[in-house]
């Protein structure tokens, strides 16, 4: 056990030595793609994240979410086998988009408002990109179309609900009573504890989509010195995503390929190293399993590819 642990702190060393020698050395290269990627964050995620988390503090703070899980507490049950709350979170990760809704789910944990179990199934319909994203950033900004941020935003939100439909539990039991959430609070205390949370988020997405738009653009200049890898731009540009999800997102659109928009949907449903890792360190800390959180993105992201495929085959 002790040699496998040293030898993953190895090659994380290793891998992050690399990184550190590499930009570097090619500092007057890689610092102006690190000012592109901040760049993408400040005119592709910043407009569409920022006010609907900002709102989505105050819906939560002022107690407005107790009337919502109540609502959808019967629906979630029969049709996907989970908590009440997991309406509720699933409303706030749809308006949001990553990674509001794992940040919220492992803030229910901790506060013992859902087990660490229940947290681990409501993990699978409590993951997604938020539609000013879709509709705004990929749709109109990148595709220049609204119509195609609306398939993706059907693709994808569609691909999420199965995926949720399919891994859902067994029959039986009955559904549990929405818990009271925290909220209720004066609305002068809330407005400068909500702001100052939601910037500092959006700050720390910045950062990850900043770092890893570039590990992406570090990763293509390397693959890029094999011949396989410069005739297939298309499969550059999904590695890429793979890494850093809208900088990928931003090649597809200018590929001109008529499965950009679906490898699109692949990417924003999987979410890209980018924004796992932001998810999968809120759940970490609220000691969630991540086990089914990650078989619901290996089942969604093709689905979402499928589905996207389909509608542009048929349109």
């Amino acid at each position: 056990m002790r040699t496998r642990i040293f030898s993953s702190r190895k090659i994380l060393f290793l891998l992050l030595s690399s990184f550190a020698c590499v930009f570097i050395a090619f500092s007057g290269k890689y610092i102006p793609v690190f000012f592109k990627g901040i760049s993408l964050w400040a005119t592709c995620v910043l407009p569409s994240t920022l006010p609907f988390l900002f709102l989505t503090s105050l819906f939560t703070e002022l107690g407005f979410s107790r009337g919502l899980a109540k609502r959808c507490a019967l629906c979630i049950w029969w049709v996907f086998r989970l908590p009440a709350l997991s309406g509720y979170v699933f409303c706030m990760s749809i308006l949001s988009g990553y990674p509001i809704g794992t940040k919220l789910l492992a803030d229910l944990t901790e506060k013992v408002l859902v087990t660490r179990e229940q947290a681990s199934a409501m993990t699978v319909i409590c993951s997604s990109s938020g539609p000013l994203f879709l509709l705004g950033s990929v749709g109109s900004v990148l595709f220049s179309s609204r119509k195609a941020g609306f398939i993706l935003f059907f693709s994808h939100l569609s691909a999420i609900l199965i995926t949720a439909f399919l891994l859902r539990g067994k029959r039986g039991g009955q559904p549990d009573s929405p818990v009271s959430l925290p909220g209720g609070k004066n609305t002068d205390a809330v407005l400068y504890s909500s702001m100052l949370s939601s910037v500092l988020s959006v700050l720390c997405v910045g950062g990850f989509i900043a770092v890893f738009y570039l590990l992406s653009q570090m990763l293509r200049d390397f693959l890029t010195l094999f011949p396989f890898f410069r005739k297939t731009p298309l499969l550059l540009s999904v590695l890429s995503g793979v890494v850093e999800m809208t900088g990928g997102c931003k090649l597809l659109s200018e590929s001109g390929s008529p499965l950009a928009l679906p490898l699109c949907a692949f990417l924003i449903t999987l979410g890209g190293a980018s924004i796992l890792m932001q998810q999968i360190a809120y759940l970490k800390k609220a000691g969630i399993p991540i086990g089914r959180f990650l078989l619901s993105k290996a089942i969604a992201s093709p689905l979402a590819f499928l589905i996207c495929l389909l509608f542009y085959l048929f349109q």
